[in-house]
């Protein structure tokens, strides 16, 4: 007699409390064993794959694409098979139905009308009239489907689980561009007045994925720390000598890369850090404690179509700057590419965020808890400054700090900003500060 399997979804990250369902790779009556992929499902760091835990056969599946499902609620249920192990030994995701396990529905439940709900047994990569009412799409597909005026309910996603992609809405837009251009009569006739671009319709859409942990982040880094910012003005003279002779040296010793200005970047933070341990720490007041961690954590901000990930750059002070350079290049190609992983996440202690890199001069940056400080640096650009009393042009580096005030003085500041602007103006000094 075969007895019912309550997986209940497991962390599939560090600490989390709900994940979004992206896509089903299983359905009803679909036959699984340990190990294969249920389904994928998207956390404020990456889109995790949940593997299955026993052999059997799904008899229920909690919730669409789209769907939150908190941790510890029932995810699927499965049958399991006469004479196959149950639950693996070292799994603590489930137990069987009614035995305690959570068996509502995910949040979020209820926004499809009942007359759209798809049976249960429906693939997760329908597409068509099959779908969920609201469509896969990233935020940057949404904003181009806008400015395009594509209706996305309209256009057949050919991402996975339906997902619409900009592709998709371009092909979409030069179909309807192409009928709305016909080609005049040839016949002379007036000159029909423009149309300007019908108006589009207010789209309200769920608040998911990355962009919805990044809102609650916000909020609670802005209501919970008091942030004080400080803000220099670095020469970069030297700084900007130095990346040229590291590059010149690169291309004569025939290696076909070139380094940014990050790598000096996190190399000068790394060394500040072991210098002022305040702005490597974190403070919980809950416990009423703070740590100061050993170890440097340096989390660079990447803008992806999802939003803004921070991959973790470790152990960055026993890295040199092309090592640093390929490190940081990679992750923010994972990052991109939705790959990287929870681990290569976690182990922040403080964040750069780089307003240069897409044409900012400064901005102030928001510390991501629990972290006590962030760094933002603007674009290098000429300007016009006094050097001893005489005006000239000089490449000039802006730079910006938040601290937790319940943690950092003005004078911890003063002298965390001193420290990374001298080792900036003249970098020779960060080959040879020990960490």
């Amino acid at each position: 007699m075969s007895s019912t399997f309550a997986y209940r979804l497991p962390d599939v990250g560090e600490g989390l409390d709900e994940a979004e369902i992206i896509s089903w790779k299983v359905e009803v009556g679909s036959p699984v064993v340990p190990d294969q992929v249920l389904a994928e499902v998207e956390t404020d760091k990456s889109v995790v794959e949940v593997p299955s835990p026993v052999t059997g056969t799904i008899t229920s599946l909690a919730g669409d694409p789209g769907d939150i499902i908190e941790v510890g609620a029932t995810f699927v249920e499965i049958a399991l098979t006469d004479g196959a192990p149950g639950a693996r030994a070292d799994s603590d995701h489930g137990g069987p139905a009614g035995g305690g396990a959570a068996n509502a529905g995910p949040a979020g439940q209820g926004e499809k009308p009942e007359a759209e709900q798809a049976p249960a047994a429906a693939p997760a990569s329908a597409s068509g009239d099959d779908r969920p009412q609201r469509v896969l799409a990233s935020p940057a597909t949404r904003k181009l489907a806008l400015e395009l005026g594509v209706d996305l309910q309209t256009v057949p996603g050919s991402g996975p689980a339906g997902r619409v992609t900009k592709e998709d809405v371009e092909s979409a837009a030069r179909g309807e561009t192409s009928t709305a251009e016909s080609p005049a009569p040839a016949e002379p006739a007036p000159a029909a007045p423009r149309v300007a671009a019908a108006s589009r319709e207010d789209e309200v859409v769920p608040l998911r994925g990355l962009r919805r942990q990044i809102a609650k982040n916000m909020v609670e880094s802005w209501q919970q720390v008091p942030h004080i910012t400080d803000f220099r003005e670095v020469d970069a003279t030297k700084l900007v000598a130095a990346r040229a002779a590291v590059n010149e040296h690169l291309q004569s010793t025939g290696r076909a890369e070139k380094i940014t200005y990050l790598p000096f970047l996190v190399r000068a933070v790394s060394i500040a850090l072991a210098r002022c341990p305040k702005f490597n720490a974190s403070l919980d007041m809950g416990n009423e404690q703070i740590t100061y961690f050993g170890s440097r954590g340096i989390g660079l901000a990447v803008s992806t179509d999802a939003g803004l990930f921070v991959p973790v750059l470790k152990d960055s002070e026993s890295m040199s700057l092309v090592q640093i350079s390929r490190a940081a290049q990679e992750l923010a190609d994972k990052a991109r590419e939705r790959s990287i992983t929870s681990q290569e996440m976690s182990g922040g202690t403080f964040t750069i965020t780089n307003f240069g890199s897409y044409g900012g001069w400064l901005g102030t940056p928001i510390i991501r808890p629990p972290e006590s400080a962030i760094a933002g640096f603007g674009r290098i650009a000429d300007r016009v400054v006094p050097v001893d009393g005489v005006p000239a042009v000089r490449p000039i580096l802006p730079l910006a700090v938040s601290a937790d005030h319940r943690l950092i003085d003005g004078a911890d500041m003063g002298q965390f900003l001193a420290l990374l602007t001298t080792l900036l103006e003249d970098p020779v000094r960060m080959m040879a500060e020990e960490f």
